[in-house]
């Protein structure tokens, strides 16, 4: 398979980040629609063409959980390996695809974490980590 930026980042992942990102810095959006914030990089498998990442769990935390986990965010200068050292109720899990089943990736502004609750209000309620579209629920 022919990598693109968004592929190769992704294969990549464990050399290039030297620790974990902070939340919602990278996301990793797949074909069928689901997304995933990156926490770090796992292992890769050449002959299948596919990556084991670690990524973060939010669907335990609730919109004030999640509001304090941002202004967590804004103080902080090293992301912990442990998600529940920046909050009680974040947590991690892996995310094992194809990197033919990666659509794109976006990277977030590091020291300007989205304020999609102030912005979009009624279009922010539970897009924070794990979401599947519509036909998927």
């Amino acid at each position: 398979m022919e990598r693109d930026y968004a592929r190769a980042m992704i294969w990549s992942l464990t050399e290039m980040t030297g620790g974990p990102f902070p939340p919602t810095f990278l996301k990793i959006v797949m074909r069928d629609g689901a997304h995933y914030y990156v926490h770090s990089g796992n292992q890769r498998d050449v002959k299948s063409d596919s990556v084991a990442v670690n990524v973060y769990d939010f669907r335990a935390m609730s919109d004030e959980d999640n509001r304090e986990l941002t202004q967590t965010l804004k103080t902080t200068t090293t992301i912990p390996s442990d998600p529940s050292k920046l909050h009680p109720r974040l947590l991690a899990g892996i995310l094992r695809c194809r990197l033919d089943d990666v659509l794109y990736v976006v990277q977030w502004e590091r020291h300007r974490p989205p304020d999609l609750e102030q912005r979009f209000p009624r279009a922010s309620k539970g897009n924070w980590g794990f979401s599947l579209p519509a036909n998927k629920v």
